[in-house]
């Protein structure tokens, strides 16, 4: 059970990350302007950045604690 929660700490981290650095981009294409998704990542990029990173490491930890 434990290494499913681990594959999924691995997933939620990688998105979060992905998110934090501008690769993905939820927000394109839903209509919103250009300066309303600056602001939202101006208010949650440092969030999404560091906590997607150490939620990422979190789920490797606990895959490699369970192989």
């Amino acid at each position: 059970m434990d290494l499913f929660f681990g594959i999924g700490n691995i997933i939620v981290g990688l998105i979060m990350t992905l998110i934090g650095f501008k690769i993905y981009n939820p927000h394109k294409g839903n209509g919103e302007s250009e300066e309303s998704n600056e602001q939202w990542f101006n208010k949650y990029g440092k969030l999404l950045k560091f906590g997607g990173l150490v939620v990422l490491i979190i789920g490797i930890f606990k895959v490699i604690d369970n192989l």
